[in-house]
């Protein structure tokens, strides 16, 4: 190979690194798909939800049993905001705020509407996050 096909070589090569995006933080990751995983629990989409598991929850849980599971909750979840995510190596604390319905509430209660700060843990596992079911 001549020094002017090499050097090419070397000079795309240099371009397409140039041009690549960085490497995206931890909790910027964690903090994207924590919101993807709310808007979907908010949607009443808990087959998309089942999807930020950990491989592990998905090994005990059929998707059935954890729509079961989330259908039986008598709370409307209505909005979420992820606020933090802070992360170690293989895991991250994620606080997220919460607006939500008490639709199963006793008496007066029932319908009230509030909002609260929720922590979540993710972890990392072969190179992806996912989230820890606290159940």
């Amino acid at each position: 190979m001549k020094i002017s096909n090499i050097s090419l070589i070397l000079g795309m090569a240099f371009l397409l690194a140039a041009c690549s995006e960085p490497p995206r933080a931890p909790e910027e990751i964690v903090a994207e798909r924590a919101q993807a995983r709310w808007d979907a629990v908010i949607a009443g989409d808990p087959e998309s939800s089942y999807e930020y598991q950990t491989p592990g929850y998905r090994e005990k849980t059929s998707v059935m049993d954890h729509v079961i599971r989330y259908s039986r909750r008598q709370i409307t979840w209505l909005a979420a905001d992820v606020l933090e995510a802070e992360c170690t190596q293989d895991r991250c604390d994620v606080e997220i705020m919460v607006a939500y319905r008490a639709d199963g509430a006793p008496g007066v209660l029932s319908g009230l509407e509030g909002s609260r700060p929720v922590e979540e843990t993710w972890i990392r596992i072969d190179n992806g996050w996912w989230f820890v079911d606290p159940k």
